[in-house]
């Protein structure tokens, strides 16, 4: 145990009171001399109810006795919620200045009271904790520590270091100054960057360190911090060769040093190398956001050629530290549509329909993947969003809109287009996931295949008109024949009953299909027909939220992952994903088609029951040959506003992926449940059906040189590890908990704050 948890500890007990005793209203810590104080800044961070006597600073929970009584009082915003007892930490205060209430100084006058609302943290005996106090007694650390003047300087000198040590190492024998000296041996570059990170908080916390910390900075970088942070500025700005390696610690972590990042940006840095002015990279950045903006006005090979030149000029920046801080949007942007533009110079052709499909699923796709990917790096809400979206809409319609009309003309000529019924095959569960488009089941496909997954990845066609009524029931053979004698709302009939989807797993359960109910993960039973799953919210989202449906998919790929797993984890030896339909997706709507009302009975966005001879192509229905199915040419809709939609012939909704997901042997599976931190240590709790599985803590979850702790671990039958954090450089900057199976393949991540709170 380190001694910032001890002492949280040791705060914790004091509340406790024997039953029927009101709790104490405030915790009040005492420290005559003052040699507590270097700890504030941290129990300030990791305590939100610690607050400090001090002039009135309420952004930093300082303030006088009275502003302290009405925290307490919870009279203030800043006040703790209800049921968190404030700790109030008097700093050069003694508790008898307190206890002599007759000749107590007037500014602290306010809190007498409170000594006896709330409870005083002391010593047994009564007397404040000291720091050597508090490291020797039973209470505290329990530590053998020489009592010289020496040994309670270095002491004094090491306390902020003391706070994440592991103490553990000093039991069992004297600890004297040589011993505390060590410890708080400056690391100079770290310092260095802590100091230009915020001076003042520096200077206060360090100021027993202080001139050990000017000779270091004179002896390796050539300047004295009495004369202020600039001269160091300007040498990191200027590239001096003293002063690479401070630049190279604050690259590995840039999010732990914002004040850094501020001073870079000022008039004192003059950046000869470009890269290490934030100014610099945030003047690019308005330019490109304004170069991008004007891509929406533009026709679509103007705007492709405007994107390359684009690309060529703000690359590099893509690799400078502020993208990695994301203050460089637009650049990490721009690289989506680098790849629009490139893959949409050319429509999807083919001389048939299977030709053209196979085209697409080959590869085609990724232009859609493209759109989507360009269209998530904003939030729909905000004007960058509005930019993006006409960027996009200028690189994507033509290519989405040519390819459409080349595939309506195979599908007119082929007359109609369809895939067999899927008959279901012993051990193994279909997974129907509606509205899975091919590129977004290429992003499952490959989600699954990094958790270590063999994937068979193929395309069906779905059917005309492509919505759940009529293409659902195509999927999966089913006990009886379906009819369409109504073409109302899509759905055919199967026997006297509307094929909706109870009528549809109570046909598939007739013929031995096993029908798994919502998050069921029903064992196999040996069934010749298999399982049958439903999942996923993609069509759902995409309906109700269009403008965020291209941020959404991540997570619904994740889910849809997750569910998969828990099926083989079940017992199921393959998992089929299918689908019955995909969709189209543009920024501010798709184009507008008029249908004549008398022509059509039944009106979607993007198909409609003919009456009579319509003036746009028709097909005949998947159900009824003898019904007609008008659809607008290209991606045009009968519907105006419409920005998701699907019901027509493209290829984006007529080719669907047909996904087999093999477990192969056994599978490592896990995922972290949890993330606490304690300081600088990390524990981390996971769930894994492996015990062998090792966890890390990364800086950069793909790079295992990018480790920050001390030693990986594995998660052993708890399913629970600590992970301690050596080098407090980290403190605050971005890390991922990464978890690994044996061959070191990453199973999962999750982005954590060293030394966050929970």
């Amino acid at each position: 145990m380190n001694l910032l948890e001890k002492l949280r500890e040791s705060l914790k007990k004091c509340l406790r009171v024997p039953e029927g005793q009101v709790a104490p209203v405030a915790i009040i810590w005492t420290d005559a001399t003052g040699e507590w104080l270097a700890l504030a800044p941290r129990l300030l961070a990791e305590i939100p109810e610690f607050f400090v006597y001090g002039d009135y600073q309420p952004e930093t929970r300082t303030g006088p006795a009275i502003w302290l009584k009405c925290i307490v009082d919870r009279m203030l915003p800043e006040a703790p919620p209800n049921g968190t007892t404030p700790i109030l930490y008097l700093p050069n205060v003694s508790r008898q200045t307190l206890r002599a209430a007759v000749d107590c100084p007037p500014q602290l006058a306010p809190l007498i009271e409170l000594q006896y609302r709330g409870r005083v943290w002391h010593q047994s005996n009564g007397r404040d904790w000291t720091v050597p106090a508090f490291l020797t007694s039973a209470e505290g650390m329990s530590l053998d520590v020489a009592q010289d003047k020496r040994t309670e300087e270095a002491l004094g000198r090491a306390l902020t270091l003391l706070a994440d040590a592991d103490l553990k190492g000093f039991a069992g024998r004297r600890l004297d100054a040589d011993d505390f000296d060590r410890l708080s041996v400056a690391d100079p570059i770290r310092d260095l960057l802590q100091w230009l990170n915020s001076p003042e908080l520096f200077e206060q916390s360090q100021a027993a360190r202080w001139e050990a910390f000017r000779n270091r900075c004179r002896a390796e970088f050539h300047i004295d911090p009495n004369d202020g942070p600039e001269p160091a500025v300007r040498g990191i700005a200027e590239a001096r060769h003293e002063f690479d390696s401070v630049w190279h610690r604050f690259c590995d972590t840039p999010s732990a040093y914002p004040g850094v990042t501020k001073l870079l940006r000022s008039p004192a840095s003059l950046a000869i190398d470009a890269s290490r002015n934030p100014a610099i990279n945030a003047s690019y950045e308005a330019e490109l956001k304004k170069a991008i903006q004007a891509l929406g006005s533009l026709e679509h090979k103007a705007a492709s050629q405007k994107v390359f030149a684009l690309e060529e000029e703000h690359k590099d920046r893509r690799q400078w530290v502020w993208a990695r801080t994301e203050q460089s949007p637009w650049a990490m942007s721009l690289e989506p549509l680098v790849t629009l533009s490139k893959l949409s110079q050319l429509p999807i052709g083919g001389a048939s329909v299977d030709a053209a499909a196979t085209a697409y699923a080959s590869g085609g796709y990724r232009c859609d993947e493209a759109a989507l990917d360009a269209l998530s790096r904003f939030r729909e809400t905000t004007p960058e969003s509005v930019i993006m979206k006409k960027a996009v809409r200028a690189l994507y319609e033509p290519w989405l809109d040519s390819s459409a009309r080349h595939f309506q003309g195979l599908v007119q000529k082929a007359g109609k287009i369809t895939s067999a019924p899927i008959v279901g095959d012993r051990d193994v569960c279909v997974l129907f996931v509606d509205g899975l488009r091919f590129d977004v089941g290429a992003g499952l496909a490959a989600e699954l295949e990094q958790r270590g997954y063999i994937i068979k990845q193929g395309f069906r066609l779905s059917t005309l008109p492509t919505v759940t009524a009529t293409a659902k029931p195509a999927i999966m053979k089913v006990a009886g024949e379906f009819l369409g004698e109504s073409s109302e709302d899509f759905a055919p009939t199967l026997g006297v009953k509307t094929a909706s989807a109870p009528v549809l797993r109570a046909a598939m359960a007739q013929t031995g299909v096993e029908i798994l109910a919502g998050s069921e993960k029903l064992f196999p039973s040996g069934t010749e027909r298999g399982g049958w799953a439903e999942f996923g919210q993609i069509d759902h989202y995409g309906h109700e939220h269009p403008d965020d449906l291209a941020r959404r998919v991540k997570t619904e790929i994740f889910n849809v992952a997750d569910r998969v797993v828990q099926l083989l984890d079940a017992g199921w030896k393959q998992v089929r994903i299918v689908t019955d339909h995909g969709w189209l997706l543009m920024p501010d709507a798709l184009p507008k088609v008029d249908l004549p009302a008398f022509l059509a009975e039944t009106k979607w966005s993007r198909c409609a029951v003919v009456k009579g001879e319509a003036a746009v192509p028709s097909y005949p229905w998947q159900w009824n040959s003898e019904v007609r199915i008008a659809s607008p040419p290209g991606v045009a809709c009968f519907r105006s506003g419409e920005k998701y939609t699907h019901g027509g012939v493209s290829l984006q909704e007529c080719v669907v992926p047909d996904i087999l997901v093999t477990a192969g042997g056994k599978v490592t599976s896990a995922s972290i449940v949890s993330i606490d931190w304690r300081g600088m240590r990390c524990k981390i709790k996971v769930e894994s059906n492996d015990s062998s599985v090792v966890v890390d803590l990364r800086t950069n979850w793909k790079q295992p040189a990018s480790s920050i702790v001390a030693t990986t671990k594995k998660i052993g039958g708890s399913g629970e590890v600590n992970l301690v954090v050596v080098d407090d450089q980290h403190e605050g900057a971005a890390a991922m908990v990464v978890l690994l199976d044996t061959s070191g393949s990453i199973l999962d991540q999750k982005t954590t704050s060293v030394g966050e709170k929970a």
